[in-house]
């Protein structure tokens, strides 16, 4: 798709635009602004793909409050965010709508993708070309089973290629090693992330960059 943002297109400063509008978003939904920003920018304006994730910040540590994305490139990038962040809010079917109360403390974080594509190797050699720290996952069986993991999820949970499909079958619904049957496709993606320190100060991370949060460490 050649009007697709390609994440190489992407550096700080259009980062910092889509989790502007990803707050802005949000903001408005809650009723704590009447007025939202015309974001104009051409990058931002080609299709693209993404996923807002909320996370609730109390002190050093972060709780997950919602994540929402999409990975067909059905609208231009900066509608795809403002979209995902309302959901990610208030139609994330793990948690309760977001409440106004809530905002102060929550951290938003912009993950752009590339367009995921199958991963045309034997089952048994999925482990060895999967990337941990590059790759985001796709586990799909048919219509009904589909799970998704963001390339971050692996490096913060200090997981191995293998736990890291084993995952995305969970996330799926399946078996922990339905990536290993013929009738699943494993497809792979690239990210790009924008994340808040503290709301509104933005920083750009490759995945790679995430910390592994191993248990008993902050």
């Amino acid at each position: 798709m050649k009007d697709l943002v390609t994440i190489e297109e992407l550096n700080l400063e259009e980062g910092k635009k889509l989790v502007r509008i990803a707050r802005l978003a949000i903001m408005s939904k809650l009723k704590l602004t009447d007025k939202f920003e015309d974001i104009s920018d051409e990058i931002l304006n080609k299709k693209g793909l993404a996923f807002v994730t909320l996370e609730t910040k109390r002190g050093n540590t972060y709780s997950l409050r919602g994540c929402i994305g999409y990975v067909e490139a059905v609208a231009p990038l900066k509608d795809i965010v403002y979209n995902a962040a309302i959901a990610a809010a208030f139609s994330d079917p793990r948690f309760p709508p977001l409440r106004r109360e809530e905002f102060q403390d929550v951290i938003i974080e912009v993950t752009v993708l590339t367009k995921p594509e199958v991963v045309d190797v034997p089952k048994t050699e999925l482990p060895k070309v999967i990337k941990v720290g590059e790759d985001g996952l796709i586990v799909e069986k048919g219509i009904l089973y589909s799970g998704l993991l963001l390339p971050q999820v692996p490096m913060e949970y200090c997981w191995d290629s293998e736990t890291f499909l084993a995952e995305t079958c969970i996330k799926a619904g399946l078996s922990p090693d339905c990536w290993l049957y013929e009738d699943v496709k494993v497809k792979r993606f690239k990210g790009v992330i924008f994340r808040e320190i503290e709301p509104d100060n933005v920083i750009m991370i490759k995945p790679s960059e995430v910390k592994c949060k191993r248990l008993g460490e902050e």
